[in-house]
Protein backbone atom coordinates (compact mmCIF):
# COMPACT_ATOMS: atom_id res chain seq x y z
CA UNK A 1 0.00 0.00 0.00
CA UNK A 2 1.22 3.79 -0.88
CA UNK A 3 3.07 5.18 2.32
CA UNK A 4 1.46 9.19 3.26
CA UNK A 5 4.23 11.18 4.85
CA UNK A 6 3.18 13.81 7.07
CA UNK A 7 5.88 15.75 9.16
CA UNK A 8 5.50 17.59 12.36
CA UNK A 9 7.50 20.69 12.77
CA UNK A 10 8.90 21.13 16.68
CA UNK A 11 8.81 24.80 18.02
CA UNK A 12 12.46 26.05 18.47
CA UNK A 13 13.67 24.58 21.57
CA UNK A 14 16.61 26.38 23.53
CA UNK A 15 19.84 24.58 23.59
CA UNK A 16 23.40 24.77 25.14
CA UNK A 17 24.64 24.58 21.36
CA UNK A 18 27.35 27.07 19.86
CA UNK A 19 27.96 27.21 15.77
CA UNK A 20 28.93 29.50 13.61
CA UNK A 21 26.92 32.35 12.59
CA UNK A 22 24.16 31.46 9.88
CA UNK A 23 25.59 27.79 10.32
CA UNK A 24 22.38 25.40 10.05
CA UNK A 25 23.26 21.75 10.95
CA UNK A 26 19.85 19.68 9.68
CA UNK A 27 20.77 16.42 11.11
CA UNK A 28 18.64 13.00 10.63
CA UNK A 29 18.29 10.22 12.97
CA UNK A 30 17.60 6.33 12.89
CA UNK A 31 16.07 5.81 9.23
CA UNK A 32 15.83 1.83 9.03
CA UNK A 33 15.06 1.53 5.57
CA UNK A 34 11.87 3.93 5.45
CA UNK A 35 12.71 5.75 2.47
CA UNK A 36 9.62 8.10 1.95
CA UNK A 37 10.52 9.80 5.13
CA UNK A 38 14.20 9.86 4.10
CA UNK A 39 13.22 11.64 0.90
CA UNK A 40 10.41 13.90 2.63
CA UNK A 41 12.81 14.95 5.43
CA UNK A 42 15.45 15.63 2.55
CA UNK A 43 12.93 17.76 0.35
CA UNK A 44 12.08 20.08 3.89
CA UNK A 45 15.56 20.27 4.09
CA UNK A 46 16.24 21.42 0.57
CA UNK A 47 12.53 23.63 0.81
CA UNK A 48 13.75 25.55 3.84
CA UNK A 49 17.42 25.29 4.73
CA UNK A 50 19.12 26.07 1.13
CA UNK A 51 22.50 26.71 2.56
CA UNK A 52 22.32 24.19 5.61
CA UNK A 53 24.83 21.16 5.86
CA UNK A 54 22.60 17.67 6.46
CA UNK A 55 24.24 14.98 8.20
CA UNK A 56 22.88 11.05 8.70
CA UNK A 57 23.37 9.62 11.82
CA UNK A 58 23.80 5.84 10.37
CA UNK A 59 21.66 3.30 10.54
CA UNK A 60 20.06 4.11 7.51
CA UNK A 61 19.42 0.06 6.77
CA UNK A 62 17.58 -2.92 8.34
CA UNK A 63 13.64 -3.69 9.68
CA UNK A 64 12.06 -1.40 7.30
CA UNK A 65 11.24 -1.63 3.61
CA UNK A 66 13.76 -0.55 1.74
CA UNK A 67 17.50 -1.23 2.63
CA UNK A 68 19.15 -1.37 -0.30
CA UNK A 69 17.49 1.96 -1.82
CA UNK A 70 18.29 3.60 1.35
CA UNK A 71 21.52 2.67 1.20
CA UNK A 72 22.00 3.66 -1.98
CA UNK A 73 20.53 7.37 -1.61
CA UNK A 74 22.96 8.25 1.49
CA UNK A 75 25.79 6.68 -0.64
CA UNK A 76 25.05 8.56 -3.41
CA UNK A 77 24.80 11.77 -1.73
CA UNK A 78 28.29 11.16 0.36
CA UNK A 79 30.30 10.39 -3.03
CA UNK A 80 29.08 13.71 -4.47
CA UNK A 81 29.06 15.65 -0.97
CA UNK A 82 25.56 17.19 -1.55
CA UNK A 83 22.33 16.59 -1.96
CA UNK A 84 21.04 16.36 -5.16
CA UNK A 85 20.30 19.82 -7.04
CA UNK A 86 21.20 21.63 -3.96
CA UNK A 87 24.08 23.66 -2.35
CA UNK A 88 23.44 21.33 0.44
CA UNK A 89 26.33 19.79 1.78
CA UNK A 90 25.95 15.93 2.76
CA UNK A 91 28.02 13.89 5.43
CA UNK A 92 27.41 10.18 6.02
CA UNK A 93 27.97 8.63 9.47
CA UNK A 94 28.36 4.63 10.01
CA UNK A 95 25.75 3.60 12.54
CA UNK A 96 26.17 -0.37 14.41
CA UNK A 97 23.81 -1.32 11.73
CA UNK A 98 26.23 -0.32 8.53
CA UNK A 99 28.97 -1.30 10.61
CA UNK A 100 27.51 -5.14 11.08
CA UNK A 101 27.51 -5.58 7.05
CA UNK A 102 30.86 -3.80 5.77
CA UNK A 103 33.05 -4.50 8.85
CA UNK A 104 33.13 -8.46 8.61
CA UNK A 105 34.39 -8.00 5.07
CA UNK A 106 37.90 -6.62 6.30
CA UNK A 107 37.63 -8.46 10.01
CA UNK A 108 37.58 -11.80 9.86
CA UNK A 109 36.96 -11.83 13.56
CA UNK A 110 33.59 -9.56 13.49
CA UNK A 111 30.82 -11.60 14.49
CA UNK A 112 28.35 -12.81 11.82
CA UNK A 113 25.23 -10.82 13.27
CA UNK A 114 24.04 -8.96 10.44
CA UNK A 115 20.66 -10.92 9.68
CA UNK A 116 20.26 -11.10 13.25
CA UNK A 117 19.87 -8.00 13.86
CA UNK A 118 17.62 -6.91 10.85
CA UNK A 119 19.88 -7.85 8.12
CA UNK A 120 17.50 -10.43 6.65
CA UNK A 121 16.36 -8.48 3.66
CA UNK A 122 20.39 -9.13 2.48
CA UNK A 123 20.34 -12.91 2.98
CA UNK A 124 18.24 -13.72 -0.46
CA UNK A 125 20.97 -12.30 -2.27
CA UNK A 126 23.65 -13.43 -0.79
CA UNK A 127 22.51 -16.65 -0.59
CA UNK A 128 22.13 -16.78 -4.50
CA UNK A 129 25.70 -15.47 -4.66
CA UNK A 130 27.62 -17.71 -2.66
CA UNK A 131 27.66 -15.15 0.50
CA UNK A 132 29.45 -12.54 -1.73
CA UNK A 133 28.02 -9.96 -0.07
CA UNK A 134 29.28 -7.29 -2.57
CA UNK A 135 27.74 -9.37 -5.57
CA UNK A 136 24.84 -9.18 -3.48
CA UNK A 137 24.70 -5.92 -2.66
CA UNK A 138 24.88 -4.93 -6.18
CA UNK A 139 22.70 -7.69 -7.60
CA UNK A 140 19.65 -6.42 -5.25
CA UNK A 141 20.41 -2.42 -6.34
CA UNK A 142 19.70 -3.84 -9.51
CA UNK A 143 16.75 -5.13 -8.59
CA UNK A 144 15.64 -2.12 -7.30
CA UNK A 145 16.42 -0.34 -10.53
CA UNK A 146 19.67 1.03 -10.10
CA UNK A 147 21.53 0.05 -13.50
CA UNK A 148 24.86 -2.58 -12.93
CA UNK A 149 27.22 0.19 -13.27
CA UNK A 150 26.00 2.62 -11.13
CA UNK A 151 25.12 0.16 -8.47
CA UNK A 152 29.11 -1.56 -9.37
CA UNK A 153 30.32 1.87 -8.23
CA UNK A 154 28.23 2.80 -5.49
CA UNK A 155 28.89 -0.73 -3.93
CA UNK A 156 32.91 0.09 -4.49
CA UNK A 157 32.84 3.02 -2.87
CA UNK A 158 30.94 1.96 0.42
CA UNK A 159 33.42 -0.77 0.15
CA UNK A 160 36.50 1.71 -0.03
CA UNK A 161 34.86 3.61 2.78
CA UNK A 162 35.73 1.04 5.28
CA UNK A 163 38.62 -0.86 3.49
CA UNK A 164 42.12 -0.53 6.34
CA UNK A 165 44.75 1.98 5.30
CA UNK A 166 48.00 1.00 6.29
CA UNK A 167 47.29 1.84 9.67
CA UNK A 168 44.23 -0.65 10.11
CA UNK A 169 41.96 1.62 9.80
CA UNK A 170 39.02 2.44 7.61
CA UNK A 171 38.60 6.27 5.85
CA UNK A 172 34.82 5.97 7.02
CA UNK A 173 34.57 9.05 9.84
CA UNK A 174 32.35 7.89 12.99
CA UNK A 175 31.60 11.00 14.03
CA UNK A 176 31.84 14.84 13.22
CA UNK A 177 32.02 18.13 14.99
CA UNK A 178 30.60 21.71 14.19
CA UNK A 179 31.08 24.75 16.75
CA UNK A 180 30.07 22.77 20.00
CA UNK A 181 28.32 19.74 17.89
CA UNK A 182 29.35 16.44 18.28
CA UNK A 183 27.45 13.99 16.25
CA UNK A 184 27.65 10.36 15.95
CA UNK A 185 25.49 7.25 15.95
CA UNK A 186 25.08 6.20 19.44
CA UNK A 187 26.54 8.51 22.00
CA UNK A 188 30.00 9.12 23.97
CA UNK A 189 31.68 7.85 26.90
CA UNK A 190 30.88 9.76 30.08
CA UNK A 191 33.90 9.38 31.41
CA UNK A 192 36.42 10.14 28.95
CA UNK A 193 38.31 13.37 29.97
CA UNK A 194 38.28 14.02 25.68
CA UNK A 195 34.77 12.67 24.18
CA UNK A 196 36.65 13.51 20.82
CA UNK A 197 39.47 12.07 20.98
CA UNK A 198 37.68 9.01 22.82
CA UNK A 199 35.97 8.96 19.48
CA UNK A 200 38.83 9.49 17.61
CA UNK A 201 40.71 6.47 18.67
CA UNK A 202 37.97 3.71 17.68
CA UNK A 203 38.75 1.13 14.80
CA UNK A 204 34.78 0.60 12.91
CA UNK A 205 36.23 -2.42 12.03
CA UNK A 206 35.93 -3.84 15.48
CA UNK A 207 33.47 -5.61 16.97
CA UNK A 208 31.10 -3.90 19.52
CA UNK A 209 31.98 -4.19 23.38
CA UNK A 210 29.06 -1.26 24.43
CA UNK A 211 31.46 1.55 24.74
CA UNK A 212 32.13 2.75 21.05
CA UNK A 213 30.61 5.68 19.21
CA UNK A 214 28.53 2.85 17.29
CA UNK A 215 26.82 1.25 20.18
CA UNK A 216 27.14 2.81 23.92
CA UNK A 217 23.95 2.95 25.38
CA UNK A 218 23.09 3.32 28.92
CA UNK A 219 26.50 4.63 30.63
CA UNK A 220 26.25 7.61 27.99
CA UNK A 221 22.02 8.16 28.49
CA UNK A 222 22.66 8.10 32.39
CA UNK A 223 24.99 10.05 32.64
CA UNK A 224 24.76 13.68 34.38
CA UNK A 225 25.83 15.97 31.84
CA UNK A 226 27.53 18.60 30.71
CA UNK A 227 29.96 16.40 29.41
CA UNK A 228 34.18 17.24 29.40
CA UNK A 229 34.51 19.94 26.78
CA UNK A 230 31.09 20.97 26.67
CA UNK A 231 29.73 19.12 23.88
CA UNK A 232 26.40 18.89 22.70
CA UNK A 233 26.27 15.42 21.51
CA UNK A 234 23.43 14.44 18.88
CA UNK A 235 22.98 10.90 18.84
CA UNK A 236 20.89 7.92 17.70
CA UNK A 237 21.04 4.39 18.19
CA UNK A 238 18.57 3.52 21.09
CA UNK A 239 14.81 4.28 21.00
CA UNK A 240 14.34 7.87 22.76
CA UNK A 241 11.07 6.81 24.38
CA UNK A 242 12.62 3.97 25.94
CA UNK A 243 15.13 5.71 28.00
CA UNK A 244 14.17 7.03 31.45
CA UNK A 245 14.46 10.99 31.39
CA UNK A 246 11.83 11.64 34.35
CA UNK A 247 12.79 11.03 38.32
CA UNK A 248 9.88 8.78 38.77
CA UNK A 249 11.98 6.40 35.73
CA UNK A 250 9.37 7.35 33.06
CA UNK A 251 10.27 7.91 29.49
CA UNK A 252 9.00 10.56 27.22
CA UNK A 253 5.99 9.82 25.16
CA UNK A 254 5.92 8.14 21.45
CA UNK A 255 7.23 11.03 18.85
CA UNK A 256 8.19 13.49 21.14
CA UNK A 257 11.99 14.39 21.26
CA UNK A 258 13.98 17.24 23.12
CA UNK A 259 17.19 17.95 24.41
CA UNK A 260 17.93 16.25 27.34
CA UNK A 261 21.16 18.64 29.33
CA UNK A 262 23.72 18.12 26.63
CA UNK A 263 22.32 15.77 24.33
CA UNK A 264 19.68 15.06 21.53
CA UNK A 265 18.56 11.67 20.84
CA UNK A 266 17.25 11.51 17.53
CA UNK A 267 15.96 7.33 17.00
CA UNK A 268 12.39 7.73 17.00
CA UNK A 269 11.90 3.57 16.76
CA UNK A 270 10.94 3.62 12.88
CA UNK A 271 10.41 -0.14 12.73
CA UNK A 272 8.11 0.21 15.94
CA UNK A 273 6.40 3.45 15.43
CA UNK A 274 6.74 4.55 12.18
CA UNK A 275 8.77 7.62 12.65
CA UNK A 276 11.96 9.21 11.63
CA UNK A 277 13.10 12.25 13.00
CA UNK A 278 14.98 14.94 11.95
CA UNK A 279 16.45 18.14 13.90
CA UNK A 280 17.75 21.59 12.39
CA UNK A 281 20.43 23.42 14.78
CA UNK A 282 20.88 26.44 14.73
CA UNK A 283 22.86 28.69 17.35
CA UNK A 284 21.47 28.47 20.63
CA UNK A 285 18.45 26.59 19.62
CA UNK A 286 16.89 23.00 18.23
CA UNK A 287 13.70 22.40 15.85
CA UNK A 288 12.70 18.73 16.09
CA UNK A 289 11.08 17.49 12.54
CA UNK A 290 9.40 13.98 12.28
CA UNK A 291 7.87 12.15 9.47
CA UNK A 292 5.33 9.83 10.33
CA UNK A 293 3.97 7.31 8.25
CA UNK A 294 -0.02 6.49 7.81
CA UNK A 295 -1.34 4.24 5.02
CA UNK A 296 -4.40 4.01 3.02
CA UNK A 297 -7.09 1.17 4.01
Amino acid sequence: MPQHITLRIGAPLPAPVSLPPGHVEFVIGDVHAERAHLHALLRHCARHFPTATCTSLGDVIDRGPDSIGCLMDVLDFARHGKLPGTDIAFHALPGNHEQMLFAPLFNPDYPDIFAGHGGDWLMPWKGAYGGDTCRALVHAAMAAGIAHDAARSMVDYAIARWKPGTDGRPSIATFRTIGSVLLLHAGINPTAPDPVAWARRYNALHAHDDDNPLWIRKAFHTSTTPWPGGWFVVHGHTFEHRIPTARDGTCKPIGTLRPEGYRLGLDAGSSATGIVAAVTITHGAVQIITAHQSRDG
